[in-house]
């Protein structure tokens, strides 16, 4: 029995690694619109912030399936949904490759981010959740690194390939390696046997939902509302840093490389500010990864070297990459596992929708202004509002736990 229970343990590592190189597959298709924006701009005479509301149309949809998709997860599991998703992905790159009109790029990435990242994302961070009660923070943090590497490699990947070969080519090339990638992936899934486990508390007779200190309910109205502003704050740099340095000068491959090095640095955050929820909780790990990037985003507008492009790309990244993953593990620390699929959904639904109004107004005001400060600006608000919200959880928090333990002696004597 109990070599049964280790060899479970060390399964859900493959778990994590199998979410890991799906995210990256998904997210990187997603970001691939960072470094279309010229290429197509130039071929269609598009506007930018027509090319980037592609990016919110996917973000729409990646909102309203990825609720649908938590919900089928929970009851039905992660394997046939992940496989839906992997083949979708390739199959939506090699479309791409053919588009000649706005109406197709808007269609094909909504298809895609339902499909996609819509039917991947949600499911996969809820097994992972399920499949761990120790190390949770690090295993989610392990798993969400794949879409900040996904985010960064695919796009200078794609970027070399297209300097070489035009964006149509590249595209065609990148749907055939996401196949040969994402089949074994999906063939190692499975649920955890015992995800009903996690619910037990210390003693075993608490109920997570009974020892939480608010209800599921108000508990996914706050991460909803903050995951919202920070979401539409993280979001401006990586739809238009590529852009914004393209425009001080550097050519595509130089630009898309401040964008890897920005995903890359969140992957390390991930598993950085992971490893760091572990030891002092989500919610804390939330609010510093939020202060981090909040107070670094407006300065890309403000540097004029290559240099210190890197060196902000590091810095917000770091931060930003623990963002989402802290905003999931607090929403999980306060449902119940048979609500982890349907709370990731709901917090996500909100991500996303910040995430593509975020892309898109960082298009629109430059489109109205002629440069990015304006749009950055906006995304450093969006964090300022993030914080104020999440502050005011801490202190409903800190209030119902205070109720909470003042009601204990009261239940223990009837």
């Amino acid at each position: 029995m109990a070599a049964t229970e280790t060899d479970l343990r060390y399964y859900g590592w493959v778990i994590v690694l199998a979410a890991f190189a799906l995210n990256v597959l998904c997210f990187g298709g997603l970001a691939l619109v960072a470094v279309l924006i010229k290429p197509l701009a130039e071929e269609f005479g598009w506007q930018r912030g027509e090319i980037s509301a592609a990016y919110t149309f996917a973000s729409i949809a990646i909102a309203a399936a990825g609720v649908a998709f938590g919900r089928i997860s929970d009851r039905y599991g992660v394997r046939l949904i992940s496989a839906l998703g992997a083949c979708a992905v390739a199959a939506c790159l090699l479309v791409l490759s053919r588009v000649s009109t706005l109406w197709q790029l808007y269609v094909i990435y909504a298809v895609f981010g339902a499909l996609g990242p819509g039917a991947l994302y949600i499911p996969l961070t809820a097994a992972v959740t399920n499949w761990f009660t120790a190390n949770r923070g690090v295993a989610v943090g392990t798993a969400m690194a794949g879409a900040a590497i996904g985010l960064g490699v695919v796009p200078f990947i794609a970027s070399t390939i297209i300097v070489d070969t035009g964006w149509r080519d590249a595209l065609v090339y990148l749907a055939i390696g996401y196949l040969v990638v994402a089949v074994p992936m999906v063939l190692v899934l499975r649920n955890p046997p015992r995800a009903a486990a996690a619910e037990a508390g210390p003693a075993g007779g608490i109920s997570q939902e009974e020892a939480a200190p608010i209800r599921p309910r108000e508990a996914i109205v706050w991460i909803c509302t903050a995951i919202l502003f920070c979401c539409i704050c993280m979001s401006v740099p990586q739809i238009h840093v590529p852009a914004l340095v393209s425009d001080l000068g550097q050519d595509l491959e130089r630009a898309a490389s401040v964008l890897t090095v920005l995903m890359v640095s969140g992957a390390v955050g991930r598993l950085a500010l992971g490893r760091i929820a572990d030891r002092i909780g989500p919610l804390h790990t939330y609010i510093i990864a939020s202060l981090g990037q909040t107070a670094f985003v407006f300065w890309f507008t403000q540097a004029s070297s290559l240099a210190s492009l890197y060196l902000l790309a590091v810095t917000f990244g770091f931060f930003f990459g623990g963002v989402s993953m802290s905003a999931l593990l607090t929403i999980r620390s306060l449902v119940p596992s048979r609500m982890a699929g349907t709370a990731i959904g709901l917090v996500s639904l909100f991500g996303w929708i910040g995430m593509g109004l975020g892309g898109y107004l960082g298009g629109l005001m430059f489109d109205w202004s002629g440069g990015y400060v304006s749009a950055f600006a906006l995304a450093a608000s969006a964090g300022i509002v993030n914080l104020t919200v999440l502050m005011s959880l801490f202190v409903r928090l800190r209030q119902a736990n205070r109720i909470r333990l003042d009601l204990v002696p009261l239940r223990q004597t009837r």
